[in-house]
Protein backbone atom coordinates (compact mmCIF):
# COMPACT_ATOMS: atom_id res chain seq x y z
CA UNK A 1 0.00 0.00 0.00
CA UNK A 2 1.04 3.70 -1.05
CA UNK A 3 1.85 6.35 2.39
CA UNK A 4 -1.34 8.47 3.30
CA UNK A 5 0.11 12.34 2.00
CA UNK A 6 -1.47 13.10 5.05
CA UNK A 7 0.22 14.17 8.16
CA UNK A 8 -1.76 12.27 11.21
CA UNK A 9 -0.68 13.11 14.60
CA UNK A 10 -1.92 11.44 18.01
CA UNK A 11 -3.77 13.74 19.38
CA UNK A 12 -5.58 13.97 15.95
CA UNK A 13 -6.19 10.22 16.82
CA UNK A 14 -7.32 11.15 20.01
CA UNK A 15 -9.89 13.16 18.88
CA UNK A 16 -11.29 11.29 16.46
CA UNK A 17 -12.05 8.18 19.31
CA UNK A 18 -13.42 10.85 21.76
CA UNK A 19 -15.92 12.08 18.78
CA UNK A 20 -14.03 15.19 18.46
CA UNK A 21 -11.81 15.53 15.26
CA UNK A 22 -13.65 18.05 12.58
CA UNK A 23 -15.09 15.94 9.26
CA UNK A 24 -11.67 16.93 7.42
CA UNK A 25 -9.65 14.95 9.87
CA UNK A 26 -11.96 12.19 9.91
CA UNK A 27 -11.89 11.38 6.58
CA UNK A 28 -7.90 12.19 6.43
CA UNK A 29 -7.32 9.37 8.86
CA UNK A 30 -10.01 7.02 6.68
CA UNK A 31 -7.38 7.37 4.29
CA UNK A 32 -4.40 7.09 6.31
CA UNK A 33 -5.92 3.86 7.74
CA UNK A 34 -5.61 2.05 4.34
CA UNK A 35 -2.11 2.62 4.85
CA UNK A 36 0.04 0.28 5.95
CA UNK A 37 1.78 2.90 7.96
CA UNK A 38 -1.66 3.59 9.36
CA UNK A 39 -2.94 0.09 9.67
CA UNK A 40 0.02 -0.55 12.41
CA UNK A 41 -0.02 2.59 14.35
CA UNK A 42 -4.35 2.79 15.04
CA UNK A 43 -4.06 -0.04 17.07
CA UNK A 44 -1.06 1.41 19.38
CA UNK A 45 -3.03 4.53 19.44
CA UNK A 46 -6.05 2.86 20.57
CA UNK A 47 -4.66 0.65 23.48
CA UNK A 48 -2.76 3.55 24.86
CA UNK A 49 -6.45 5.77 24.53
CA UNK A 50 -7.92 2.52 26.54
CA UNK A 51 -5.11 3.09 28.80
CA UNK A 52 -5.77 6.60 29.62
CA UNK A 53 -9.08 6.49 29.78
CA UNK A 54 -10.23 2.81 30.99
CA UNK A 55 -13.44 4.00 32.29
CA UNK A 56 -14.77 4.50 28.44
CA UNK A 57 -17.00 1.51 27.30
CA UNK A 58 -19.65 1.87 24.45
CA UNK A 59 -22.88 1.57 25.82
CA UNK A 60 -24.52 0.18 22.23
CA UNK A 61 -28.17 0.30 23.44
CA UNK A 62 -27.93 3.75 24.76
CA UNK A 63 -26.53 4.85 21.50
CA UNK A 64 -29.22 3.10 19.62
CA UNK A 65 -32.14 4.29 22.13
CA UNK A 66 -30.59 8.36 21.33
CA UNK A 67 -30.13 7.47 17.47
CA UNK A 68 -33.81 6.05 16.97
CA UNK A 69 -35.35 9.22 19.47
CA UNK A 70 -33.39 11.35 16.79
CA UNK A 71 -34.40 9.72 13.52
CA UNK A 72 -38.09 9.81 14.67
CA UNK A 73 -37.74 13.21 15.83
CA UNK A 74 -41.23 15.09 14.13
CA UNK A 75 -41.11 19.18 12.76
CA UNK A 76 -41.38 21.83 15.00
CA UNK A 77 -44.93 23.38 14.59
CA UNK A 78 -45.19 26.21 12.24
CA UNK A 79 -45.71 29.44 14.12
CA UNK A 80 -49.68 29.83 14.53
CA UNK A 81 -50.88 33.06 12.51
CA UNK A 82 -52.78 34.27 15.75
CA UNK A 83 -49.59 35.06 17.37
CA UNK A 84 -48.69 38.08 15.15
CA UNK A 85 -45.05 37.11 15.49
CA UNK A 86 -43.11 36.80 12.43
CA UNK A 87 -41.91 33.16 11.90
CA UNK A 88 -37.91 33.56 12.44
CA UNK A 89 -35.24 33.99 10.31
CA UNK A 90 -32.33 31.70 9.58
CA UNK A 91 -29.14 32.64 8.37
CA UNK A 92 -27.48 30.41 5.42
CA UNK A 93 -24.96 28.95 8.41
CA UNK A 94 -28.23 27.81 10.34
CA UNK A 95 -29.38 26.00 7.26
CA UNK A 96 -26.15 24.59 6.04
CA UNK A 97 -25.63 23.13 10.25
CA UNK A 98 -29.67 21.90 9.78
CA UNK A 99 -28.65 19.53 6.72
CA UNK A 100 -25.87 18.59 8.54
CA UNK A 101 -27.52 17.39 11.80
CA UNK A 102 -28.46 13.66 10.35
CA UNK A 103 -24.73 13.45 8.75
CA UNK A 104 -23.43 14.00 11.91
CA UNK A 105 -25.79 11.71 13.75
CA UNK A 106 -25.06 8.82 11.61
CA UNK A 107 -21.36 9.19 11.93
CA UNK A 108 -21.46 9.29 15.93
CA UNK A 109 -23.57 6.31 15.82
CA UNK A 110 -21.11 4.50 13.39
CA UNK A 111 -18.18 5.28 15.44
CA UNK A 112 -20.06 3.78 18.56
CA UNK A 113 -20.94 0.66 16.79
CA UNK A 114 -17.15 0.82 15.10
CA UNK A 115 -15.42 0.90 18.66
CA UNK A 116 -17.86 -1.55 20.43
CA UNK A 117 -16.73 -3.90 17.30
CA UNK A 118 -13.01 -3.20 17.91
CA UNK A 119 -13.75 -4.02 21.64
CA UNK A 120 -15.53 -7.11 20.77
CA UNK A 121 -12.82 -8.35 18.69
CA UNK A 122 -10.67 -7.45 21.23
CA UNK A 123 -9.04 -11.25 21.42
CA UNK A 124 -8.15 -11.31 18.00
CA UNK A 125 -6.30 -7.91 17.79
CA UNK A 126 -5.29 -7.32 21.15
CA UNK A 127 -3.35 -10.19 22.08
CA UNK A 128 -0.09 -12.11 19.99
CA UNK A 129 -0.30 -16.01 20.38
CA UNK A 130 3.25 -17.76 20.10
CA UNK A 131 2.87 -21.47 18.95
CA UNK A 132 5.59 -24.78 18.84
CA UNK A 133 5.53 -27.84 16.75
CA UNK A 134 6.01 -31.23 17.17
CA UNK A 135 9.89 -31.60 18.84
CA UNK A 136 10.30 -27.68 18.55
CA UNK A 137 11.35 -25.45 21.73
CA UNK A 138 10.26 -21.84 21.07
CA UNK A 139 11.40 -18.77 23.42
CA UNK A 140 10.30 -15.27 23.40
CA UNK A 141 11.42 -12.36 26.05
CA UNK A 142 8.08 -10.56 26.73
CA UNK A 143 7.48 -7.08 27.13
CA UNK A 144 8.60 -6.82 30.74
CA UNK A 145 11.71 -8.76 30.50
CA UNK A 146 10.24 -12.45 31.55
CA UNK A 147 11.67 -15.46 29.36
CA UNK A 148 9.12 -18.13 28.45
CA UNK A 149 10.36 -21.43 26.88
CA UNK A 150 7.84 -23.23 25.59
CA UNK A 151 7.44 -26.77 25.11
CA UNK A 152 6.51 -29.01 21.78
CA UNK A 153 2.93 -28.60 21.14
CA UNK A 154 2.28 -25.79 22.75
CA UNK A 155 1.14 -22.24 22.95
CA UNK A 156 1.32 -18.81 24.44
CA UNK A 157 -1.16 -15.89 24.44
CA UNK A 158 -0.09 -12.47 25.67
CA UNK A 159 -0.36 -8.82 24.69
CA UNK A 160 0.50 -7.44 21.92
CA UNK A 161 1.08 -4.19 23.00
CA UNK A 162 2.57 -5.02 26.39
CA UNK A 163 1.52 -5.46 29.79
CA UNK A 164 -1.42 -3.96 31.95
CA UNK A 165 0.27 -1.00 34.70
CA UNK A 166 -1.60 -3.47 36.74
CA UNK A 167 -1.09 -6.92 36.72
CA UNK A 168 0.75 -9.31 33.24
CA UNK A 169 -1.05 -11.70 32.45
CA UNK A 170 -0.86 -14.66 29.58
CA UNK A 171 -2.68 -17.55 28.65
CA UNK A 172 -0.86 -21.08 28.12
CA UNK A 173 -1.59 -24.53 26.27
CA UNK A 174 1.29 -26.90 26.88
CA UNK A 175 4.15 -26.87 28.34
CA UNK A 176 6.58 -23.66 29.36
CA UNK A 177 9.21 -22.69 31.67
CA UNK A 178 9.01 -19.12 32.84
CA UNK A 179 11.59 -16.86 34.69
CA UNK A 180 9.52 -13.63 35.41
CA UNK A 181 11.08 -10.57 36.16
CA UNK A 182 10.36 -9.13 39.25
CA UNK A 183 9.19 -5.15 39.43
CA UNK A 184 9.98 -2.93 42.48
CA UNK A 185 5.77 -2.06 42.23
CA UNK A 186 5.08 -5.90 43.21
CA UNK A 187 3.20 -5.93 40.11
CA UNK A 188 1.53 -9.61 39.59
CA UNK A 189 2.57 -11.89 36.64
CA UNK A 190 -0.65 -14.47 36.21
CA UNK A 191 -0.33 -17.54 34.25
CA UNK A 192 -3.92 -19.12 32.71
CA UNK A 193 -3.81 -22.35 32.35
CA UNK A 194 -7.18 -25.13 31.14
CA UNK A 195 -9.54 -26.01 34.03
CA UNK A 196 -9.38 -22.26 35.16
CA UNK A 197 -6.16 -22.67 37.18
CA UNK A 198 -4.12 -19.33 37.49
CA UNK A 199 -0.53 -18.65 38.75
CA UNK A 200 -0.08 -15.78 40.56
CA UNK A 201 3.76 -14.33 40.66
CA UNK A 202 5.36 -11.47 41.61
CA UNK A 203 9.14 -12.21 40.26
CA UNK A 204 10.47 -16.53 40.44
CA UNK A 205 11.41 -19.66 37.92
CA UNK A 206 9.23 -22.22 37.38
CA UNK A 207 7.59 -24.94 35.34
CA UNK A 208 4.42 -25.21 34.10
CA UNK A 209 3.49 -29.07 32.48
CA UNK A 210 -0.35 -28.75 31.24
CA UNK A 211 -1.25 -32.15 29.35
CA UNK A 212 -3.69 -34.81 29.34
CA UNK A 213 -6.08 -32.74 31.82
CA UNK A 214 -3.38 -32.93 33.84
CA UNK A 215 -1.31 -29.82 35.44
CA UNK A 216 1.57 -29.85 36.88
CA UNK A 217 3.65 -26.76 38.30
CA UNK A 218 6.98 -27.12 39.65
CA UNK A 219 8.44 -24.08 41.58
CA UNK A 220 12.83 -23.55 41.28
CA UNK A 221 12.94 -20.42 43.17
CA UNK A 222 10.91 -17.25 44.53
CA UNK A 223 7.60 -18.30 45.33
CA UNK A 224 4.06 -18.35 43.81
CA UNK A 225 0.22 -18.77 44.57
CA UNK A 226 -1.86 -21.07 42.83
CA UNK A 227 -5.54 -20.91 42.63
CA UNK A 228 -7.86 -23.44 40.89
CA UNK A 229 -11.55 -24.06 41.41
CA UNK A 230 -10.85 -27.50 43.15
CA UNK A 231 -9.09 -25.79 45.78
CA UNK A 232 -11.08 -23.63 48.72
CA UNK A 233 -7.97 -22.14 49.45
CA UNK A 234 -5.20 -20.98 47.41
CA UNK A 235 -1.85 -23.26 47.50
CA UNK A 236 1.04 -21.26 48.62
CA UNK A 237 4.46 -22.98 46.99
CA UNK A 238 7.87 -22.76 47.77
CA UNK A 239 11.01 -23.76 45.87
CA UNK A 240 11.16 -27.81 45.33
CA UNK A 241 7.37 -27.99 45.44
CA UNK A 242 5.73 -30.18 42.68
CA UNK A 243 1.89 -29.63 42.29
CA UNK A 244 -0.10 -31.89 40.55
CA UNK A 245 -4.08 -31.24 40.01
CA UNK A 246 -4.90 -34.25 38.26
CA UNK A 247 -7.58 -35.46 35.76
CA UNK A 248 -9.58 -36.69 38.04
CA UNK A 249 -9.77 -33.04 39.30
CA UNK A 250 -7.48 -34.43 42.44
CA UNK A 251 -4.67 -32.07 43.61
CA UNK A 252 -1.31 -33.48 45.00
CA UNK A 253 1.46 -31.69 46.73
CA UNK A 254 4.83 -33.19 46.66
CA UNK A 255 8.45 -32.43 47.82
CA UNK A 256 11.73 -32.58 45.23
CA UNK A 257 14.55 -30.90 47.39
CA UNK A 258 16.91 -33.27 45.39
CA UNK A 259 15.24 -33.53 42.18
CA UNK A 260 13.72 -30.24 41.63
CA UNK A 261 17.59 -29.18 39.79
CA UNK A 262 17.37 -32.61 37.67
CA UNK A 263 13.60 -31.94 36.94
CA UNK A 264 12.82 -32.75 33.06
CA UNK A 265 9.26 -30.75 32.74
CA UNK A 266 9.74 -32.17 29.19
CA UNK A 267 8.90 -35.50 29.78
CA UNK A 268 5.49 -36.59 29.92
CA UNK A 269 4.40 -39.72 32.28
CA UNK A 270 1.96 -42.53 30.72
CA UNK A 271 -0.37 -45.39 32.36
CA UNK A 272 -1.84 -47.72 30.24
CA UNK A 273 -4.16 -50.43 31.41
CA UNK A 274 -5.77 -52.90 28.69
CA UNK A 275 -5.84 -49.66 26.69
CA UNK A 276 -6.77 -50.63 22.93
CA UNK A 277 -3.92 -48.81 20.97
CA UNK A 278 -6.63 -46.42 18.92
CA UNK A 279 -7.13 -44.72 22.04
CA UNK A 280 -3.55 -44.75 22.88
CA UNK A 281 -3.03 -42.77 19.26
CA UNK A 282 -5.75 -40.43 20.37
CA UNK A 283 -3.65 -39.74 23.85
CA UNK A 284 -1.13 -39.01 21.77
CA UNK A 285 -2.49 -36.38 19.67
CA UNK A 286 -3.46 -34.42 22.61
CA UNK A 287 -0.58 -34.62 24.15
CA UNK A 288 2.07 -33.90 21.27
CA UNK A 289 -0.45 -32.72 18.48
CA UNK A 290 0.66 -35.33 16.05
CA UNK A 291 -1.16 -37.20 14.02
CA UNK A 292 -0.80 -41.70 14.64
CA UNK A 293 -2.80 -44.07 12.03
CA UNK A 294 -3.37 -47.13 12.70
CA UNK A 295 -3.80 -49.02 8.76
CA UNK A 296 -5.40 -52.03 10.05
CA UNK A 297 -8.38 -52.19 12.60
CA UNK A 298 -6.57 -55.58 13.93
CA UNK A 299 -4.05 -53.62 15.05
CA UNK A 300 -5.85 -50.85 16.42
CA UNK A 301 -7.88 -53.23 18.37
CA UNK A 302 -5.15 -54.96 20.31
CA UNK A 303 -4.45 -53.59 23.75
CA UNK A 304 -1.04 -52.34 25.65
CA UNK A 305 -0.45 -52.05 29.60
CA UNK A 306 2.16 -50.26 31.60
CA UNK A 307 3.60 -47.22 32.58
CA UNK A 308 5.78 -45.07 29.80
CA UNK A 309 7.58 -42.00 30.17
CA UNK A 310 8.53 -40.14 26.92
CA UNK A 311 9.37 -36.58 26.22
CA UNK A 312 8.33 -37.27 22.42
CA UNK A 313 5.47 -38.98 20.64
CA UNK A 314 8.20 -40.81 18.21
CA UNK A 315 9.64 -42.17 21.63
CA UNK A 316 6.66 -43.70 23.23
CA UNK A 317 5.70 -45.19 20.18
CA UNK A 318 9.20 -46.76 19.40
CA UNK A 319 8.64 -48.46 22.42
CA UNK A 320 5.66 -49.71 22.27
CA UNK A 321 6.51 -51.08 19.17
CA UNK A 322 9.37 -53.10 20.24
CA UNK A 323 6.87 -54.24 22.72
CA UNK A 324 4.26 -55.77 20.54
CA UNK A 325 6.48 -56.40 17.41
CA UNK A 326 5.08 -53.92 15.20
CA UNK A 327 6.81 -50.62 12.79
CA UNK A 328 6.43 -47.21 12.82
CA UNK A 329 6.85 -45.05 10.02
CA UNK A 330 7.00 -41.30 10.15
CA UNK A 331 5.35 -39.11 7.44
CA UNK A 332 4.37 -35.72 6.05
CA UNK A 333 1.40 -35.67 8.45
CA UNK A 334 2.53 -37.90 11.73
CA UNK A 335 2.80 -41.81 12.12
CA UNK A 336 2.05 -44.64 10.77
CA UNK A 337 1.63 -48.08 12.84
CA UNK A 338 1.69 -51.34 10.99
CA UNK A 339 3.15 -54.95 11.44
Amino acid sequence: MNESPFHITRPMVFAYFAHRATPLEKQQIEAWLKTEEGAEAYFTYLDEWERQFPQFQANLDDARQKFSSFMQEQPETPYASATGEQPPVHTDRETEVTRLKPFYGWVAAASVILLAGLWLFRPVWYYRTLSSGDKQQVSVTLDDGSEVVLGANSSLRYPRFGFDRRVREVWLEGDAEFRVEHFPDGRRFNVHTAGEMVIEVLGTEFVVNNRLKTTRVMLKTGSIRLTHPVVAQPVLMEPGDLVTISSEQKIYREKLPDKAGKFNWKVLDFEFKDTPLKTVARQLQTAYGVRVEIDQPEIAARTVSGSFSAETAEDLLDAIAEMMGLTVEKTATGYVVRK
